[in-house]
């Protein structure tokens, strides 16, 4: 079955129960941390008899507490609503104490809070709220007004006012802290997911792979097993040639599909027992253009291409579809030209038996340096004789 890969939709969906329930975490952690402060202010307002900041810090509190236990509002909403309240403190702070105060620090903190928990565009509205805040209060300031508002420096260093201060700046910090935290969770679990699909989709378009080889051998029965053995065999060749190891599954792809083309190509022609003619050849040749044409629009194989396309071109250029010469060859393609000659050399056809081992490695070695680049057969003759008894094993 094919691995299931999110679409976009899906990953809004994610995000908002995400979201959500980051939500809910965030409004009891303000209820909870609140409510020292909350009674400190209810206490010293009972105890001085002034009532006028009370009311509006009770209604913000309630508030906070009903969109925290009533979870049918939309997230945005819940988070609209902590924000809210948020800049009602920071308001109140720069009206209390100005702007060496702490509230510059719920100006800088708050926008970082909505981008998480609501949104980008709910990130950006409040850092230009931010701003406009900011800006305001420092005209305030400048022209002396903001000193009519100001509590007197006795109350502000007050313990009471510490303690409440203190309370929800407290409250800020953890409820950044948590939403980092579960930020990072969140993307760290979304990034093991992604590339446990990735992995499951990789194998699934190998195995594949893997199916479409199988049934090129059942239509050529003569050559059953091939496209298994020499791309086995490319691999190991390919480590001895010094190719590096993040190109060995593509060299493994392009090894297992290099015959692709030959679907294209008539069982009149596929199947002839006997020798073919200079035009059922030229036909015959075709197959590298036709896996050229098959697998170009595969973005995946792409890179695996070289092998199917160019494994007949020639060390002196005499070979096909392109005519190319030496190095202009790709390395992957030089690597499995031999080893795909010495499958077919050691391999029982309708018009001849398998070659003797020794002898189709004398006939590789005659044709290095024309037909084989002479570095891959020197390293193809040195892997033969470390592994001649294992080397042409399914």
């Amino acid at each position: 079955m094919m691995p299931h890969r999110p679409r976009y939709g899906e990953v809004d969906d994610v995000m908002k129960e995400w979201r959500t329930r980051a939500v809910t975490i965030i409004l009891y952690i303000a209820i909870i941390v609140a409510l020292p402060a909350y009674v400190v202010a209810v206490v010293q307002s009972i105890s001085i008899g002034v009532w006028q900041m009370l009311v509006p810090m009770t209604a913000v509190y309630m508030v906070i507490i009903v969109v925290a236990i009533v979870k049918n509002f939309d997230f945005r909403v819940r988070g609209s609503v902590f924000i809210a309240a948020g800049y009602m403190l920071a308001s109140t702070n720069l009206v209390n104490t100005g702007l060496e105060g702490s509230g510059r620090i719920y100006l800088v903190a708050l926008p970082i809070i909505a981008f998480i928990l609501i949104g980008t565009r709910s990130g950006w509205i409040t850092t230009a709220l931010s701003i406009l805040i900011y800006g305001a209060f420092s005209l305030l300031a400048y022209s002396g007004m903001l000193e009519i508002w100001m509590m007197p420096l006795a109350d502000r260093t007050a313990t009471a006012f510490w303690i409440t201060g203190g309370a929800t700046l407290i409250m800020l910090l953890v409820v950044i802290f948590v939403l980092l935290m579960r930020m990072n969770r969140f993307l760290l679990n979304s990034l093991k997911a992604e590339r446990r699909i990735s992995a499951e989709l990789e194998q699934t378009y190998d195995e594949t792979l893997e199916g479409w080889a199988r049934a090129l051998e059942l239509r050529d029965i003569e050559t059953a097993g091939h496209c298994h053995r020499v791309s086995e065999i490319t691999k190991r060749l390919a480590g001895e040639v010094g190719l590096a190891n993040d190109g060995m599954d593509n060299l493994y792809r392009g090894a297992l599909l290099h015959d692709i083309g030959k679907m294209g190509i008539p069982d009149s022609i596929l199947l002839k027992p006997g020798k073919l003619t200079a035009e059922e050849f030229k036909q015959m040749q075709e197959h590298t253009t036709y896996a050229y044409d098959l697998l170009a629009h595969i973005p995946y194989l792409l890179k695996a291409l070289d092998i199917p396309y160019c494994h007949h071109e020639k060390w002196d250029g005499t070979g096909y579809p392109r005519g190319q010469k030496g190095t202009d060859i790709p390395l992957s393609a030089r690597i499995f030209a031999v080893v795909d000659v010495y499958d077919a050399l050691t391999s029982d056809r309708p018009y001849r038996q398998a070659w003797p081992e020794e002898q189709a490695l004398a006939y590789i070695k005659e044709r290095s340096g024309t037909e084989f680049a002479p570095s891959v057969v020197e390293a193809f003759v040195k892997l033969a004789d470390e592994e001649m008894d294992s080397l042409m094993e399914p």
